[in-house]
């Protein structure tokens, strides 16, 4: 599912694929199995279940198995005044 999300993902994984691929598998783990999506208690409320459910990654995870920018390399020129 990583690979299919991010196509440029570098061969072998980055260091940070495994943390991320079990962060994504723990948060789908810890959904609630009866489909409950919202609780609240009193004055606090908080959310348990991603609405697509099951297994996503974040913007930021997606992030971190992409490939690092290149930096652009080569000779270059300072103006002076």
């Amino acid at each position: 599912m990583a690979r299919s999300l991010v196509p440029t993902m570098p061969v072998p994984a980055p260091a940070t694929a495994v943390g991320v691929v079990s962060a994504v598998v723990l948060r789908a783990l810890a959904t609630p199995p009866e489909g409950l999506k919202n609780e609240a208690i009193g004055g606090h409320a908080r959310t348990l279940a991603h609405e697509g459910g099951g297994l996503y990654f974040t913007r930021d995870e997606l992030e971190l198995l992409r490939p690092p920018a290149t930096v652009p390399r080569g000779a270059f020129s300072i103006w002076t005044v």
